[in-house]
């Protein structure tokens, strides 16, 4: 029999859990670690699981016996998941990564938006974290619903503005529901405009022009050059930049083919986890690491960015290949009455916007008040990116928290709107649930939630 029971959810924390107390020894002994519980609780039923028990002795009394239990989707965190390394090479939905990632169905009440192929990679991550890191990157929550299932949805389901006229799904009153409120005071800075991008950008766009030095190049080692002759350049330009067509102010430009060339640099990792080349790289060739190992290294989008497994001190010399335009600066004999002249050679382009990294401005109001820029290589679509907008403004509005005892009440979940009618409190208000628990001692049953009341002020 069970003499007590505590279950509770938290917006952020991802599943149940609670504590039971038995006065059973026989009931006890049989229980094992991840064994599956059904509890009921005021009518209301959760699928469980045991997450460890414990047995403790005073000498005087009975022995206690309680056992903590956890929602089953704990199987997909450590340490009962095996971490996976998994890159999805093919454009995918962010949905069917999540479900991928848990290998079941999710309750997904959040925006679904195509991810490009190579966008989305993990190393050593537990399945519960893909999930995680996809729904936060649109403005989402991850948590499991009583059921047992997983439920990605909206940080705020209803925006706060929207509050005070969308319908509520639960309604308390001192009469018959509440307990104790309790308000507390809860600076937050404003945010009603955020810049929100699918990834940081490369600073403008990276580009390099240089004469072909290479003894088996284009020049043939030669790097002094004279009138009539042709001195063959390399233009190295990231895959965001859109080149001008080039000048000279003597003499003509003439395209010529791609080059592959061959680099090697040592990268320095100053307690970081990233790293940068010299030139947008095509594939590393190798990889060797001077001292400490931060293990394998992953090359970004912009081709220039390199991320080590961990973060650390170190640092790895590295071979890679990079592809360069080959222009030709023929000069002419003279200039000018002069057989000795310079030459100036004039690159210059635009960066443009990758897939998935034009940037979208978020705003609310008048918009006085933008929030830290937002910046996520998942975010590939505009409705994903207004999804995680929107998350960050309603997060910046004028948000209080309030804790609430009520008599139980089932159905209650993180992320759900409550009005709640208080004569000793004040005015009747609307507010967001962020964490509920439930409690049951013998036949008595309470409900605390704590919530976020939006408090306007002026501008």
């Amino acid at each position: 029999m069970i003499i007590s029971a505590a279950i509770s959810h938290a917006e952020g924390d991802t599943w149940w859990s609670g504590s039971l107390e038995l006065d059973d020894p026989a009931s006890f002994q049989r229980i094992q670690i991840d064994d599956p519980i059904s509890l009921e609780l005021g009518g209301e039923t959760f699928q469980l699981m045991v997450d460890n028990k414990t047995l403790e002795r005073d000498g005087i009394g009975m022995p206690r016996f309680s056992v903590a239990v956890v929602s089953p989707t704990a199987r997909f965190a450590t340490p009962r998941a095996v971490p996976l390394d998994r890159v999805w090479d093919a454009p995918v939905f962010a949905r069917d990564a999540a479900e991928q990632a848990v290998g079941e169905a999710i309750e997904w009440q959040l925006v679904d938006w195509l991810i490009p192929g190579g966008r989305l990679a993990f190393h050593e991550a537990a399945p519960i974290d893909i999930v995680r890191t996809i729904a936060e990157a649109a403005g989402g929550v991850l948590e499991t619903l009583p059921n047992g299932i997983l439920r990605v949805r909206h940080r705020f389901p209803v925006a706060v503005p929207a509050w005070e006229r969308a319908a509520v799904d639960h309604v308390l009153t001192d009469a018959a529901d509440n307990l104790s409120c309790r308000e507390s005071h809860l600076l937050r800075t404003r945010v009603n405009k955020v810049l929100v991008r699918g990834y940081l950008p490369s600073g403008g766009g990276f580009l390099s022009v240089e004469v072909d030095a290479r003894p088996d190049g284009l020049n043939a080692g030669q790097s002094a050059f004279y009138g009539g002759d042709t001195a063959h350049l390399l233009v190295h330009a990231g895959d965001d930049v859109v080149l001008a067509e080039p000048e000279a102010s003597v003499g003509l430009l003439l395209p010529g083919g791609w080059q592959v060339l061959s680099h090697a640099q040592d990268l320095v990792f100053a307690g970081t986890a990233t790293a940068t080349l010299d030139k947008p790289a095509i594939a590393i060739d190798s990889v060797v690491w001077l001292g400490n190992d931060l293990g394998e290294l992953t090359l970004e989008a912009d081709r220039r960015t390199v991320s080590a497994s961990t973060d650390g001190v170190a640092i790895c010399r590295v071979a890679y290949r990079s592809l360069a335009r080959a222009w030709g600066l023929v000069s002419p004999e003279s200039v000018g009455g002069l057989d000795e002249f310079p030459v100036q050679a004039r690159f210059a382009g635009t960066a443009a916007e990758a897939l998935g990294a034009g940037g979208i401005f978020c705003q609310r109001g008048d918009g006085a008040f933008r929030g830290a820029d937002v910046s996520d290589p998942l975010l590939t679509t505009d409705e994903a990116k207004r999804s995680r907008g929107r998350a960050e403004i309603d997060s910046g509005e004028a948000l209080q928290e309030v804790s609430l005892v009520c008599l139980h009440r089932s159905g209650f979940m993180p992320g759900q709107l409550v009005e709640v009618h208080d004569a000793l409190m004040g005015r009747s208000w609307r507010g967001k649930v962020t964490s509920v628990s439930h409690s049951a001692a013998g036949p008595r049953l309470t409900t605390t939630l704590e919530l976020l009341k939006n408090v306007p002020t002026p501008s």
